[in-house]
Parts: structure tokens; sequence; C-alpha cells
């Protein structure tokens, strides 16, 4: 009696058993695409205020006086405003500034002049000017204010 049990043991699991791989092998597949997705594009609004912020943070670090680690905080905003920089060039089509972590000034100025005309404006507490690929009624309805 006891081989009897084994034998439809054997027969009724065998099947479980490679339906529960493919269905593992399936589920690995999914989670596997579903990290390979590109997140959504940031939207514009969102990298001017995080380059108005960053830049006000900059312009502020670099002016202070008797700041401890000056050098290093100036750096690290430095990056993080290039990298932000970077982004919105992605963004609009602008090449983006040459020399990568050690930009000179003049090719940032470069491309903040480039992201001017392409509508972002970088400066802390410009006003919003809507971009010209906007489209109609763009800029119209509650004023935005600069962040800081």
């Amino acid at each position: 009696m006891g081989r009897v049990i084994e034998v439809v043991l054997a027969i009724v699991l065998m099947p479980l058993a490679g339906y529960a791989l493919i269905g593992m092998w399936r589920l690995a597949r999914r989670i596997s695409e579903a990290r390979c997705r590109d997140a959504p594009p940031e939207p514009v609004e969102r990298i001017e205020a995080d380059l108005r912020r960053l830049r006000a943070e900059l312009e502020d670090t670099e002016t202070r006086a008797g700041l401890t680690a000056k050098h290093h905080r100036v750096r690290a905003l430095r990056g993080a405003y290039l990298d932000a920089l970077g982004a919105a060039c992605r963004r609009l089509e602008v090449s983006p500034p040459a020399g990568g972590d050690h930009a000179p000034l003049a090719e940032i100025y470069r491309v903040e002049a480039e992201l001017r005309r392409g509508g972002v404006d970088v400066r802390p507490g410009a006003p919003h000017r809507p971009r010209p690929d906007a489209g109609p009624g763009a800029g119209q309805g509650r004023p935005e204010t600069a962040v800081r």
C-alpha cells in the first residue's frame, strides 16, 4: 500500500513542480523587464527649480566668509549644479558643458545662455517666462514664484 501512495504522489507532484518552475521563470522575467524600463523624464519646471536653487546656494556659499570647509562645499555644490545643468541640457537637447566637473565658467555661462534661449532661466529670482514650445495659453493662470 505504501508503494502505491509513493507512485501517486510522484505522478501528482511532478507536474506541480514543473508548473512552479515555469511560474518562477516568468516572474523573474517580468521583474527584470520592470527594472530595465526607463523612468519618465523629469519635468522641465522641476529641473529649472533645481537649477535656480543650486545656483543660489552656490553663489551664497562662494561669497560667504568664515565658512568651515568652504572649498569642499563649493566643489560639492558646483558638481551638483553641473549635474542638474547636464540634465537640463539632455532634456532640451542642448550641448552640455565641456569639461565635466571641471567645466570653466565661460562654458557654464554659454550653456546657461543656450538654456535661457530655450526658455529655462537658471538665475535665482528670474521672472518665469513660458518656453517657446509650451503652446498656446502657456504662462497664464497662477504666476510662479522663484524657488529659493
